[in-house]
């Protein structure tokens, strides 16, 4: 009896060691020595700087400066799991770019939160994650001064996902975190990652990535992936969990670091801009343009609309209200509302009372501009869904550079973009010949603005603000 006793109790013990060592990683191999590098080697093609040598300066190499901060979330090092993953995909990084990138280890409760000391924070485990109430309120500071955080499920941990996705709701309970649309940025900027290969339990396929983010601005400050893609940059395979493949997890990796350094001074800037706001709240005889509320990230530039009314009033004398007037078609009347404004990333799912009652607007004499932001595919094709049960009816056509909404007041003769694209910028959807919506997928509210949005799909910025403005006094004359 009791040697069968025995016999259980090494079988527990090593299914018990089994299921533990199943969460555990081994070590990245080591980095190779630091190399010698030759003078004017060390420029970097984006914000952050690092020193070049002299000639004499051979013997230390000077730290790289620190780009990412690994959160320490767990009393003892098997928080790390993949333990040099980060430090590895920089190491790998600096072959690629050819500029180094250090990574430390950051404790909440003594780090100063500072995105410029360091401009991406980089959160992994396995098991669930919740930052204290003091560090939560700073994170969010850190966030919207321009930091980024990435989060990363080791192994794919459900546990850990649905922490994150809870706490970072709470952080920003008016915005939602979106899987990226197709032709977001991340999959884009460097590599075509739009198809990587993801290991399931052992089993691996190819799918789209499930990277999913949440937006300040038009910026993915928050980058989640709910796949393991840690261990990939560590250079590890497991046949447990969810997890890309490690080729394909360090071309992701490229991507975000690649992303990131592109929208750090995008960060920067967006915190620090002003929206403008009316002394008087009289907009009685001006003209003034309401901002459609929506579920598809509606306000992902606050200071366009405004900025572009101030350029409309300039070039054509109108008397403008200034201020953002964001209209809830749930609950807010349309009746003195001359026209609305559309735009977002997503989808903006509107509901069957909302459709009726844009539609009503839009049969009532109203006009309605709409934009892709960033040049979002997901919006552009969601938009276009939704005309359909708008405007049934409505005829579609594009208009080329002849059309009289290219020549007044600025006169646009050709068409420039961000990207090579050749096609008129506008689609027009008519009623008996009259034009009620303007929309257009390359995007022009981040021109407007004034704020550049890197490796994104848009009009070229100055022609964004004059096309503009044309749209408002076509429809205003017409």
């Amino acid at each position: 009896m009791e040697k069968v006793k025995a016999i259980i109790m090494v079988v527990a013990l090593t299914f018990i060691a089994g299921v533990c060592l199943a969460w555990e990683c081994g070590k990245a191999p080591p980095a190779k020595d630091p190399q010698r590098i030759k003078a004017g080697e060390a420029f970097p093609p984006l914000p952050l700087p690092a020193t070049p040598l002299r000639r004499s300066e051979r013997k230390n190499p000077p730290a790289p400066p620190v780009l990412v901060g690994k959160i320490i979330c767990g009393t003892n090092e098997s928080w790390t799991r993949a333990e040099n993953d980060i430090e590895n995909l920089l190491r790998l990084a600096s072959q690629r770019i050819g500029v180094s990138y250090q990574a430390i280890k950051i404790d909440l409760k003594k780090f100063s939160f500072d995105p410029d000391e360091v401009p991406i924070l980089y959160i992994t485990s396995v098991e669930p994650f919740v930052p204290d109430a003091g560090s939560m309120k700073k994170l969010k500071e850190y966030l919207e001064k321009g930091g980024f955080l990435w989060v990363n499920a080791s192994s794919g941990s459900p546990d850990f996902t649905k922490a994150m996705v809870e706490w970072i709701d709470k952080l920003y309970p008016d915005r939602n975190m979106y899987e990226v649309y197709s032709n977001h940025p991340l999959l884009n900027c460097l590599e075509d990652i739009s198809s990587v290969n993801i290991s399931k339990e052992g089993i691996s396929s190819a799918g789209s990535p499930n990277l999913r983010i949440l937006n300040i601005g038009c910026r993915a400050a928050v980058i989640l992936s709910p796949y393991d893609i840690g261990c990939g940059w560590a250079l590890h395979t497991h046949p447990w969990g969810f997890r890309y493949e490690p080729q394909d997890a360090i071309r992701i990796g490229m991507n975000m670091l690649t992303y990131c350094l592109g929208w750090i001074e995008f960060g920067k800037i967006f915190g620090i801009t002003p929206l403008y706001m009316e002394k008087i709240k009289k907009r009685e005889g001006k003209l003034y343009i309401g901002q459609i509320i929506h579920s598809g990230d509606w306000d992902p530039h606050p200071s366009a609309l405004g900025k572009l009314l101030k350029k409309t009033s300039e070039q054509t004398g109108a008397s403008v209200f200034l201020d953002r007037i964001a209209i809830d078609l749930k609950k807010d009347s349309l009746k003195d509302t001359p026209l609305l404004y559309i735009t977002g990333h997503f989808n903006p799912n509107l509901s069957d009372p909302e459709v009726k009652k844009l539609r009503e607007f839009l049969f009532g004499g109203g006009s309605l501009i709409a934009d892709a932001c960033c040049g979002s595919k997901e919006f552009a094709d969601s938009f276009r869904d939704l005309m359909k049960r708008v405007l049934p009816e409505a005829k579609i056509s594009v208009w080329d550079s002849k059309h009289n909404i290219y020549k007044v007041p600025f006169k646009i003769e050709n068409f420039h973009y961000s990207y090579p694209e050749k096609n008129p910028p506008l689609q027009i959807y008519t009623l008996q010949g009259i034009p009620v919506v303007i929309f257009s997928p390359y995007g022009m509210g981040s021109g407007w603005e004034g704020i550049p949005r890197p490796y994104t799909k848009e009009m070229e910025m100055n022609q964004a603000q004059q096309l503009g403005v044309n749209i408002i006094t076509y429809l205003m004359t017409n």
